[in-house]
């Protein structure tokens, strides 16, 4: 009796193995991949705006221990503005905050605007929602090495 099940058992499998290999018409649907462009039309390789709080938390967590895989590409962020004064510099700098999903851990990119900007004049208060695109990149400064976005596009969001 069990001779006889094992070997009915392995009928059943290879006739399931022997079934699948002749499947000639199987359909695929057709995959479109939108091309998303920021304001200047320059192709945006990576747009955190697109994401969940969760997929965006582990994305920037990823950007700064990993930066090397993002050099060069070109981010669309969304965040509040905030800004730093570094006195041993003597200069400021920009960043979009966002925060995690359970708004506990929030991270910083920093971001130089394409052109001529003066603070305080041409940003918006501390704590707006702001929409930045830039060039990722990073660099060392004090011994330390931070991220940025460079050649930037910032405007203010919508809420």
């Amino acid at each position: 009796m069990r001779k006889a099940a094992v070997i009915a058992l392995l009928f059943i499998l290879c006739g399931g193995i022997c079934g699948c290999g002749d499947k000639t018409a199987v359909s695929q649907s057709e995959s479109r991949v939108e091309i998303v462009t920021d304001a200047s039309g320059k192709k945006i390789d990576l747009d955190l705006t697109a994401m969940s709080s969760t997929m965006i938390y582990s994305t920037v967590s990823n950007m700064m221990m990993s930066p090397d895989s993002y050099l060069g590409q070109h981010i669309k962020l969304e965040g509040q503005f905030s800004v730093y004064h570094d006195k041993g510099g003597d200069k400021y700098i920009f960043s979009a905050i966002i925060p995690d999903a359970t708004a506990c851990c929030s991270q910083g990119i920093e971001f130089v605007l394409d052109g001529s900007y003066k603070y305080p004049d041409d940003y918006p208060e501390e704590g707006t929602t702001i929409t930045v695109t830039g060039d990722f990149s990073v660099y060392d400064e004090y011994g330390f090495k931070y991220c940025q976005l460079q050649n930037a596009a910032m405007s203010v969001s919508e809420e």
